[in-house]
């Protein structure tokens, strides 16, 4: 696939972040390129943007051996479509990538927000909005900040881990739900860690930065990836969908 528009990346910035993403490849995973440095939203929203032009591309067809959710809008951008190519080679062989959520529209973000905020209010009362909203940016990113949400700008995507027989490996025991979200967190089963780290190890060497409080969210190229691997700039940002999807996910 053609990568003309991410070439105004410019090759210094570039190679840059090459370097930022595979210095210490093997070392103590405590290394804080691979465990990824905080997003706070203020630190999003400094991280200039120099939008590259690069289009969207349906990743049913750009990743034939990637599998995509039934309900997943499957856009995203060129180059990062092309580091979830990289990462699927680099699974075991019969393991399949699995793509829960790739582009979301802001008013599907918007939507994710509010019903995990309105959740929160109503299972602790007691919490300031101050405290929802920080608990709430933890998950989903806020449509109301400068900095746009990764899946909004075709750079982010979340994914699972499927066994040769396609089920979904278990990356999570003995935790549930949220609890089991954070990438790095102590105490899973052998099994769980292994198939974590075989996930998380695929999608760094392909490139990916990993958002720490989210083991199967992914990006490249937006302002949260900036943020963590201390580039100077972001080269993502908002794209609308073509034309006869946005009819699609309007219905």
């Amino acid at each position: 696939m053609a990568t003309g528009g991410a070439n105004l990346f410019d090759g210094c910035c570039r190679a840059g972040v090459r370097r930022l993403l595979s210095s210490g490849r093997g070392d103590d995973m405590s290394d804080w390129r691979k465990k990824g440095a905080p997003e706070p939203i203020a630190a999003l929203n400094r991280v200039p943007l120099r939008e590259c032009g690069e289009p969207l591309v349906d990743i049913r067809k750009a990743c034939p051996e990637v599998r995509v959710a039934r309900k997943c809008i499957p856009f995203l951008r060129v180059t990062v479509a092309e580091m979830l190519n990289r990462a699927q080679q680099l699974l075991p062989p019969g393991y399949r990538l699995r793509v829960t959520t790739a582009y979301r529209t802001l008013e599907m973000q918007r939507e994710h927000y509010e019903g995990y905020f309105n959740q929160l209010r109503e299972k602790h009362p007691e919490w300031s909005y101050a405290t929802l909203r920080r608990m709430t940016n933890r998950f989903f990113a806020p449509v109301d900040q400068k900095a746009p949400p990764g899946h909004c700008t075709g750079a982010a995507v979340d994914v699972q881990l499927l066994s040769p027989s396609g089920k979904p490996l278990d990356v999570t025991s003995p935790y549930t739900g949220w609890q089991a979200a954070p990438t790095w967190i102590e105490g899973l089963t052998p099994e769980a860690h292994r198939n974590r780290m075989i996930l998380v190890e695929a999608m760094l060497a392909a490139g990916f930065s990993n958002c720490r409080d989210e083991f199967w969210h992914y990006s490249y190229g937006d302002a949260a990836w900036a943020v963590r691997v201390g580039a100077p700039y972001c080269i993502y940002g908002l794209i609308e969908l073509p034309p006869e999807w946005q009819k699609r996910v309007r219905k």
